[in-house]
């Protein structure tokens, strides 16, 4: 018998994130609105079916890796990067720690210009504030900021 190893454990735990989070895009903040379009559990009604779904084939895919587990340090340091970002989040909300995420990444570990940096921070702004914060209305979380402000 096999023994169950993280590289299977990790994406059955994320497919089952992925069910809850699919769960509460559509019954708790709503898929779709008939007379206006998408609802503000759109976008993450459907990035849960496709983390299920990349979940699932990770999974399956773990099956035919050999026994021997080695991550990379860029595997463990986008890992740190996540629960940075998470935890960043409740000090300058989502919206600040990502934005800070992608100038960090791209300055420290990237190496790109100023330039760069600032064209692609522009764009991510214009999609998170335009599309996700605008047209479809989801509130981020402000972290402490909310009680400053």
């Amino acid at each position: 018998m096999k023994r169950v190893r993280t590289k299977q454990m990790i994406p059955l735990f994320m497919a089952g994130f992925a069910v809850v989070f699919g769960w509460v895009g559509v019954f708790k903040l709503g898929f779709w609105k008939p007379a206006q379009g998408p609802a503000p559990g759109f976008f993450p009604s459907i990035m849960a079916v496709v983390m299920f779904l990349a979940s699932i084939l990770a999974f399956i895919q773990s099956f035919k890796e050999d026994g021997t587990v080695k991550y990379e340090k860029q595997e463990l340091l986008v890992i740190a990067s996540g629960a940075g970002i998470i935890l960043a989040t409740f000090l300058i909300g989502l919206v600040g720690s990502c934005f800070l995420y992608i100038i960090l990444w791209l300055k420290v570990f990237e190496k790109a210009s100023w330039k760069d940096t600032l064209i692609i921070l522009a764009v991510v702004a214009f999609i998170v504030i335009g599309v996700f914060g605008l047209w479809l209305g989801i509130q981020f979380p402000l972290g402490l900021m909310e009680y400053i402000l």
